[in-house]
């Protein structure tokens, strides 16, 4: 099918799989903009899901954990994956690749979408790839959330997916770095950037129940990530400054993880 115009611009947009080839992961100054635009409108959405709470006005569900938020998938493909990620992954990185999962799929729940849960479990599982190539720190493309996407979809066609499912994949890891995902971009994107921003810096915590919280942290425990996480993204924007991850660290992302409502 002929792509229109529209569609060429969506799929070129800021934080896709299409943008980082294009671009390497630098932003230009547009890109900066449209960076400072998102955080503008995450900061609004949060302050009106505040007030909505404090109101007793929100309506969405308090998250409750069941065995499909927990785990894996049951189906190969997940097990294929959890295996490529053992392989690949440092412990701490693992398992917060796991918690990703575990919180995307529990803010489905309370934000009621719908969602392929098998394609969500390997954008998890696969999403920071690149964090564990620290000798790859200097590597094309600039950006590691798009040299992960690239490697996730490469591990996808292994697995005999179709062109759009690993696209869907390649554009949901390559997304998450954007400070805002909105449902429109996927509900896969939209609920792997919710699952690892939850997981980096607490956000959407609220709407998962207190005995769901814990059950996640139980089965899949953090391991020093606070400490962990920020020496890994502080070497990313180190070496690449012009990506994303410097935008986000000029921004005091490393003292938000810090400062996240968890002990490590």
């Amino acid at each position: 099918m002929q792509a229109t115009p529209s569609s060429e611009l969506a799929m070129s947009a800021l934080g896709t799989s299409a943008w980082s080839r294009r671009t390497g992961g630098k932003l230009s100054p547009a890109d900066r903009w449209r960076l400072d635009l998102q955080l503008i409108v995450s900061r609004i959405g949060r302050l009106a899901a505040s007030t909505r709470r404090r109101l007793g006005l929100d309506d969405r569900l308090l998250a409750q954990a069941d065995s499909a938020d927990l785990g894996l998938p049951d189906c190969a493909d997940a097990r294929r994956t959890l295996e490529h990620a053992r392989f690949l992954l440092p412990g701490w990185l693992l398992q917060h690749s796991l918690r990703t999962y575990a919180w995307g799929s529990a803010l489905a729940r309370s934000r009621r979408v719908a969602y392929d849960r098998e394609l969500l479990f390997v954008a998890a599982a696969l999403h920071d790839l690149a964090l564990a190539e620290p000798r790859r720190a200097c590597a094309s493309p600039a950006c590691f959330a798009a040299r992960g996407a690239a490697s996730a979809g490469r591990f996808a066609d292994s697995l005999g997916w179709a062109a759009e499912r690993r696209q869907r994949l390649e554009d949901a890891i390559s997304l998450h770095l954007n400070v805002r995902v909105p449902l429109a971009a996927g509900a896969e994107a939209h609920l792997l950037h919710a699952g690892a921003a939850l997981d980096c810096i607490g956000t959407g915590l609220a709407e998962i129940a207190p005995q769901t919280v814990q059950q996640i942290l139980d089965r899949y425990p953090r391991q020093g990530f606070k400490s962990r996480i920020a020496d890994a993204l502080e070497t990313q924007a180190r070496t690449h400054e012009s990506t994303r991850t410097g935008f986000l660290l000029r921004l005091g992302f490393s003292g938000l993880i810090q400062s996240a409502p968890f002990p490590e």
